[in-house]
């Protein structure tokens, strides 16, 4: 429980960065980190996964690892402006939802978000 506390609390600082809500004086957030700690291993390594790498990696964590990936990607990718990662985010919270039965209408908008930023 403790992980996934910690885990939110990293998500809600990107969130806060990516809408513009964090403070300037406040410790610079390292992505990288959220990907060593949360998921042991470089941030590198996972976003050089294709999506069938992906799938077999996350097979390989707890269930309720993957949507705070699937975030993780997706606030990596708004804020790094990276379509690549917001693709994998996308991939992440449909397989998820899938795999999960579970629809929830969070997931709904994130996806929007996505397909909202791969238009342009």
């Amino acid at each position: 429980m403790n992980w996934i506390n910690e885990m939110g609390k990293f998500l809600r600082l990107l969130v806060d960065k990516w809408e513009g809500s964090l403070e300037e004086e406040s410790t610079p957030i390292d992505i990288e980190s959220g990907y060593k700690e949360y998921f042991r291993q470089d941030r590198s390594y996972l976003i050089g996964l294709d999506n069938g790498e992906l799938e077999l990696f996350i097979s390989t964590l707890e269930p309720e690892q993957i949507r705070p990936l699937a975030q993780l990607f997706m606030y990596d990718g708004l804020l790094s402006d990276d379509r690549g990662l917001l693709k994998k985010a996308k991939f992440l919270f449909e397989l998820n939802m899938r795999q999960s039965g579970s629809f929830s209408f969070e997931d709904y908008g994130f996806l929007a978000k996505i397909d909202n930023e791969l238009k342009f």
